[in-house]
């Protein structure tokens, strides 16, 4: 029998709804078994289920959502193989379902299960419609009722025992994150990528890292992060939803739906927040905090700056200090910078404000106005020397 040929439906009733949507490797529940049984070849799933996230869930994917208290079952089921599986199983692999598929002869009739977990494959006959009909819905009352009607219940080979694991609830999070972050190690490592210590290093289900990357520990890579070919990533780096390019370096930083263009480097203790976009070759220092701002080929910003809402030409130097003042207290303001520009130590860009190609900004300077292509500007107070009288001695 094909995978094609069967119907599945993945049951989320019983016990807490909640845990269905905990996430494993930041994937809920419910959806890593639906991407398994895709992945084995089944085309129609149909997820069986009163939890209304769960319905939007499916709703707006590939996947059919009934509740069986308000739908008729019978439409799906009539004249199908039904694989019936529930939604707490985050770890049943594709090949496992697969197996199990092959090992069910239609023609034989009867109900085959996987002893002790909630997993049968059936025909959709009479017996079939009436158990699911019933209620309450979950496989084992299914596999109950359709038994005390008469059916012959078979037992298939087991599975193996990390993919039996359920998710009854948050306690149970810890030992099955466990299981999936060794399985997603493991193939990371099988893809070339050099991992210093798995026991220390967090990537979700969906991030990508190509072949010759090293990860150094304390590493949390989560939600749909893309690293390159050989970057250095860590030690102590969160980075989330963001992507770095081929040959770069992310040292004790957090990055958050930001860019790292190739061959730059990162850190430490940097911080890109969501739009930061930096490099190629460039450089953000220890203390330098980036948001929704472009940093073009070479930037360098080596320590104690904030660019925010900002475009900086190529090869610009930003001094330590520098701020871009960017909200007025209404609204956010942008500050361009053009190529080549030189920004001086503890300099305050008051947006929207606009440096030109070469400009010069002096140390300290408080700059409110636009600054033409190669000239130097200066935005601070003269400094004054004058002799301390003696009562000021005193008073120090």
């Amino acid at each position: 029998m094909k995978p094609r040929e069967v119907v599945a439906f993945v049951f989320a009733f019983e016990g807490e709804p909640e845990r269905f949507l905990l996430p494993v490797l930041g994937i809920p529940a419910f959806e890593r078994i639906l991407r398994s049984l895709r992945k084995a070849g089944i085309e129609r799933i149909l997820l069986l289920t009163d939890i209304p996230q769960m319905r939007a869930a499916a709703e707006g994917g590939s996947i059919e959502a009934f509740d069986p208290k308000v739908d008729d079952l019978e439409r799906a089921i009539r004249g199908n193989v039904i694989l019936g599986a529930a939604g707490d199983l985050p770890l049943l692999a594709p090949g496992s379902i697969g197996a199990f598929v092959d090992g069910f002869d239609p023609s034989e009739g009867g109900l085959l299960r996987v002893d002790g977990l909630p997993i049968f494959l059936a025909n959709g006959e009479g017996l079939l419609i009436d158990a699911l009909n019933g209620s309450p819905i979950d496989v084992e009352a299914v596999i109950e009722r359709y038994a005390a009607g008469g059916g012959r219940v078979r037992a298939a080979p087991p599975i193996p025992s990390d993919e039996a694991l359920r998710l009854s609830g948050k306690r149970d999070l810890p030992r099955i994150e466990g299981v999936a972050r060794r399985l997603r190690i493991d193939s990371l490592l099988e893809g070339g990528v050099s991992i210093v210590d798995p026991e220390r290093t967090y990537p979700d289900e969906d991030v990508v890292i190509g072949a010759g990357t090293v990860i150094f520990p304390g590493v949390y890579l989560r939600g749909s992060t893309r690293i390159g070919r050989d970057c250095t990533i860590g030690p102590d780096a969160f980075i989330e939803g963001s992507v770095v390019e081929d040959g770069s370096t992310v040292r004790y930083s957090v990055l958050e739906g930001s860019r790292v263009r190739r061959g730059s480097s990162i850190g430490p203790y940097a911080h890109l927040r969501p739009g930061a976009d930096v490099g190629p070759e460039a450089r953000v220092g220890n203390f330098v905090e980036v948001k929704a701002a472009r940093l073009g080929r070479g930037v360098k910003a080596g320590h104690l700056a904030y660019i925010g809402d900002a475009a900086v030409g190529e090869g610009t130097n930003i001094g330590a200090g520098t701020v871009t003042c960017n909200y007025d207290g209404v609204r956010k303001n942008r500050t361009v910078i053009e190529d080549g520009a030189f920004i001086g130590s503890n300099a305050s860009l008051v947006a929207p404000i606009r440096i030109g190609r070469g400009a010069i900004i002096a140390a300290g300077s408080t700059i409110t106005d636009d600054v033409p292509p190669n000239r130097l500007a200066f935005g601070r107070a003269r400094q004054v020397i004058k002799e301390r009288r003696e009562d000021d001695r005193e008073e120090a």
